[in-house]
């Protein structure tokens, strides 16, 4: 089984996903934490050579700290050929986390194509990209099969856990609106990433899991 935490920076998703693989791995089920956002492999390659030319983006965050800015000027405009960059580059995490399904691991995904989609379309300026194209609609259609569990928290509380975050205040709006959308499009357990406990969270994804076997 495939369980996925995911959800903007700073909601929990790290905290969930060590607490749940340390429970089930006491339960004696062989487990393993995985992570698939952006940036990996070919796409991050790609990010430094264009960084050695042409230098970093930065920008100065929404809590006045300038951080490092990765949702660059030059990735929204080569558009969906920069989303394609970005899928090529997940093939081979994809290919890790199906084959450790297939030699019988449960694994806890700290981020998965709901994040990737979400944060692709943030940075090529095109907030539906993962609805239109054919290679959103092909992670949408994968990532269904999966036990999703969404952690919403406010801008507000996102702000105070991150207060490094690597985004524009109207970015962090955005990324937030597509990942509500994203969410409920592949049916995600949604979850009060203030309101509910780590705890309780885990234990409502461990009957979840429980219900599908």
């Amino acid at each position: 089984m495939i369980v996925v935490f995911t959800g903007i920076d700073g909601c929990g998703k790290t905290l969930v996903s060590r607490l749940l693989a340390l429970k089930l791995s006491k339960r004696g089920l062989s487990v393993r934490i995985l992570w698939i956002k952006s940036l990996h492999t070919l796409a991050y390659i790609v990010y430094r050579l264009f960084t050695k030319l042409h230098g970093f983006e930065y920008i100065v965050n929404p809590k006045g700290m300038i951080a490092e800015h990765f949702c660059t000027s030059w990735m929204k405009r080569l558009g969906g050929l920069w989303g394609l960059i970005e899928f090529a580059s997940i093939l081979p995490w994809l290919a890790i986390v199906y084959v450790y399904k297939l030699l019988g691991y449960t694994i806890i995904c700290d981020r998965f194509l709901v994040d990737f989609l979400a944060t692709v379309s943030l940075r090529i300026g095109d907030p539906v990209w993962w609805a239109r194209s054919f290679l959103g609609k092909f992670l949408l259609s994968l990532q269904r099969r999966t036990l999703i569990a969404h952690l919403k928290i406010s801008l507000n509380t996102a702000l105070k856990r991150r207060p490094d975050i690597e985004y524009e205040l109207g970015e962090l709006r955005e990324l937030m609106a597509i990942y509500k959308l994203i969410s409920e499009n592949v049916g995600a357990h949604q979850f009060d990433g203030e309101k509910t406990s780590p705890v309780k969270t885990i234990n409502i994804v461990e009957k979840i899991m429980l219900s599908r076997k």
